[in-house]
């Protein structure tokens, strides 16, 4: 026995995660540019086009080379994962009566020219460097098992985070949120976001819960914009979860990670190499290697692998990259075809449109502190992930999502890199799962069967 956890308790998770496995879907994100941000938990992991005004303008494209590729049909998503599950559980406010809401800080007003759903959306603006932040009150409602999710649009997204505070009927709250925007301006949309909680205050009575306050932090000295529309709440699920993801491919993660991981039953993600062929080469693992990961409970899923981030290159670039990539990981048996890393962590509307004609699931918003996410309200294509360079910080996301049944994504790249931690932490982290109740270990598909209850 290790850590309190008894060889019997391995053998369930590995059921549960077998089982679980059954529906095939999406991953997380980048490589790019993928540093630590500041501890204000709001600064972007790569640099962002910068946008002087609120409307957003055409996005530029600037010619690339063309990848070859097939024109192989199956290819294909059946469907697209953003429209069938975008307003999943029940309907909190669709943002149709603003006399409901109340502005603490900032301006709000119904803005017909944006809405998610219905005929409006509510235009939050911070300006000077100030906050926005507006709430209602609520029938006192018991939302114990249960998770807020908002949708949202920003043409600042380098210089916001955005909170989802719920108040008792004594003012003690719970706040979950949404550390980093990794969305490229001025290609903006809107996005569903169900931020993990990040923090409660001792006294908080999630069974009373009788206000909904909303919060843009401004991490500027300039105006911040979003608007927001389509609240919703979604149940917990019965316990936490962590993911372990591996961008790259490399072969640091075999050397020095694997045998851990097989000690203690615990699944990983991996991606193929950047760029596929370069599998087998000094730096990165081989196709056999893989199927070894694979074999042993390991997830293998896309690559973006292109230098640049995805909202940096054409579409017609992107398509063909994407397309060959999974057709890559096909022709060698990876059923983990349908998620996708966003190199950089970065993306735009027309990124997003064509990752949903390959993938059903990807992300990231990427941030260096704790960024955790709701497990059933997502946004399918902008999962949020936690940079896994520090052992405190990683240790504080197990906590957290022990504590409030949501799940986090933690993300390695090579024990060399200033953005993974060492090999020591490394083992330590994972003994402290091992010994943490309420938190399991799963891969994509798994959060993905979650997500969309699949079998």
């Amino acid at each position: 026995m290790r850590g309190g956890r008894t060889d019997g308790g391995r053998v369930a998770r590995r059921r549960f995660l077998r089982f679980a496995g059954a529906a095939v879907a999406g991953s997380v994100a980048g490589c790019v540019n993928d540093s630590p941000e500041g501890a204000g938990g709001v600064t972007s992991t790569r640099e962002t086009a910068t946008t002087t005004d609120e409307e957003t303008r055409p996005r530029t494209t600037p010619a690339r080379e063309t990848t070859p590729t097939d024109d192989d049909p199956s290819l294909r998503t059946a469907y697209r994962s953003r429209q069938r599950y975008r307003s999943p559980g029940e309907s909190l406010d669709v943002m149709e009566d603003p006399d409901a809401w109340r502005v603490r800080r900032g301006s709000m007003r119904p803005d017909p020219g944006h809405a998610f759903v219905g005929t409006k959306s509510a235009k939050l603006v911070g300006d000077g460097g100030g906050h926005a932040v507006v709430e209602r009150s609520l029938p006192q409602r018991d939302l114990s098992d249960a998770d807020v999710s908002v949708a949202l649009r920003t043409t600042t997204p380098a210089s916001v985070a955005f909170f989802v505070q719920l108040l008792d009927a004594n003012g003690n709250a719970a706040e979950q949120q949404l550390r980093s925007i990794t969305w490229d301006a001025p290609d903006v949309g809107w996005f569903r976001t169900c931020p993990g909680t990040y923090v409660a205050d001792d006294g908080f009575d999630r069974s009373a819960v009788t206000r909904l306050r909303l919060r843009l932090n401004n991490a500027s000295d300039r105006r911040v914009v979003a608007w927001v529309d389509d609240v919703r709440v979604h149940p917990k699920p019965d316990t936490g979860y962590v993911i372990f993801s591996w961008d790259d491919g490399k072969r640091s993660y075999y050397r020095n990670a694997a045998s851990v991981h097989d000690e203690y039953g615990f699944p990983a993600v991996l991606t193929q190499p950047p760029h596929p062929d370069d599998a087998g080469s000094k730096l990165f693992m081989s196709v056999d290697q893989l199927r070894e990961r694979r074999d042993a409970g390991d997830e293998i899923v896309a690559h973006g692998s292109v230098q640049r981030p995805f909202a940096r290159v054409s579409e017609s670039t992107l398509d063909g990259i994407l397309r060959r990539n999974k057709r890559w990981l096909v022709d060698n048996g990876f059923e983990g075809a349908d998620f996708v890393v966003y190199p950089g962590n970065n993306y735009d509307a027309t990124a997003l449109d064509v990752v949903g004609r390959y993938h059903h699931m990807g992300g990231m918003n990427q941030a260096g502190s704790v960024n955790t996410t709701g497990v059933h309200g997502f946004d399918p294509l902008v999962l949020p992930r936690t940079i896994g360079h520090d052992l405190t910080i990683a240790e504080r996301l197990v906590d957290r999502v022990a504590a409030h049944r949501n799940a986090g994504i933690l993300n390695f790249h090579d024990f060399a890199s200033e953005n993974t931690m060492s090999v020591p932490d490394y083992r330590a982290l994972l003994e402290h799962v091992d010994r943490t109740s309420g938190v399991e270990v799963i891969t994509f598909s798994d959060l993905w069967r979650l997500r969309t209850g699949g079998p």
